[in-house]
This record gives structure tokens, C-alpha cells and sequence, in this order.
């Protein structure tokens, strides 16, 4: 019985969890296609190594323009970039323990590069 009354209280709270993100996703509708369109083609372009004698354009240089355009189209704040570090950071930790060392030193970049964007946003923010 108390397991029951605790999914019940857990599918309520699904359900308003999922009407906040359907409206943040109409909010940023435009922010988020044109996100996925940079960040395909940027696959793209590395795939037929378009840049390959001038620019390295590696996944780990997608993932931070990423993050960069993050800023710009979907409005995220340092709080959000500060908790994906600590998300790639546990991730990190994880693929560590599993054995699975390579992705866990690109997981451990990951967080690294999102905890400097979190850094330079709390300090350009104005103090309020």
C-alpha cells in the first residue's frame, strides 16, 4: 500500500515535470532546431574531414561549440552549466569503475569544458 500511494505520488510528479519541458520545448522551439542543425553539420564536416589540414574539427571541438551555442540559443545560465560538469564528472566516475578508460578521460573533458563556460558566465554575469 505505501508503495502504491509512493508511485502515485511519482507519476504526479512525472506528469508536471513533463507539462514544464513540453512548454520550455515550445518556448525554445527555434533555439533547439537550429542547435541540431549546427551540430549536424558540424558532424558532417568532421566526417569528410573538410578542415582536416587547418582546423582540427574533433568531437571534443563540437561538444564546446556546443555548449557555446547553448548560450546563445537556448538561454542556459552557469547553474546549468555547472551541473552538467557534475553530471560528466559522476559519468566520469562510472566509465572509471567499469574499465572503460578512454570515454571516461572524454567524459572528464566534457565536464571540464562546461565547468570553465559555468565559471566565465558567473563571472560576466552582473551582480545584481
Amino acid at each position: 500500500m505505501i508503495l502504491r500511494k509512493k508511485i502515485i505520488k511519482l507519476e504526479k510528479f512525472a506528469l508536471g515535470e513533463r507539462d514544464l519541458l513540453q512548454s520550455w520545448a515550445k518556448n525554445n522551439f527555434f533555439g533547439l532546431f537550429f542547435l541540431n542543425l549546427i551540430i549536424m553539420v558540424l558532424i558532417l564536416l568532421h566526417t569528410a574531414g573538410y578542415f582536416d589540414p587547418f582546423f582540427l574539427l574533433s568531437i571534443n571541438s563540437i561538444f564546446f561549440i556546443s555548449f557555446i551555442l547553448c548560450i546563445f540559443f537556448l538561454r542556459l545560465k552557469s547553474q546549468h552549466f555547472f551541473v552538467f560538469s557534475l553530471l560528466f564528472l559522476v559519468l566520469s566516475g562510472l566509465l572509471k569503475l567499469l574499465g572503460i578508460g578512454i570515454w571516461a578521460e572524454r567524459a572528464a573533458i566534457y565536464s571540464f569544458q562546461a565547468f570553465f563556460l559555468g565559471v566565465l558566465l558567473t563571472l560576466g554575469s552582473n551582480p545584481k
